[in-house]
């Protein structure tokens, strides 16, 4: 992926909001130990990104929209659920 040979963030949309996802070996240390998908998301956005998600009116059947292209910014084919 373009992004991971410039070594830069890759900025997607969702739900009208810009996130700004890290190049992998820019994600926090802690997702090293998330036991599940959402702490994984919630830690790869970090806190104002994650509030601001929430506060879009965002529904669990929507996140796994966004977890989808969260995983396809960092090159996956999606959140592997």
């Amino acid at each position: 992926m373009e992004a991971e040979a410039a070594e830069t963030p890759v900025i997607i949309e969702h739900r009208g909001i810009e996130f700004t996802i890290p190049h992998p070996l820019d994600m926090p240390i802690g997702l090293l130990e998330a036991k599940d998908e959402v702490e994984a998301v919630k830690l790869i956005l970090g806190a104002p990104q994650w509030e601001a998600y929430k506060d879009s009116g965002a529904t669990i059947r929507d996140f796994q929209v966004l977890a989808d292209k969260v995983a396809a910014a960092q090159g996956y084919d999606d959140a592997g659920n």
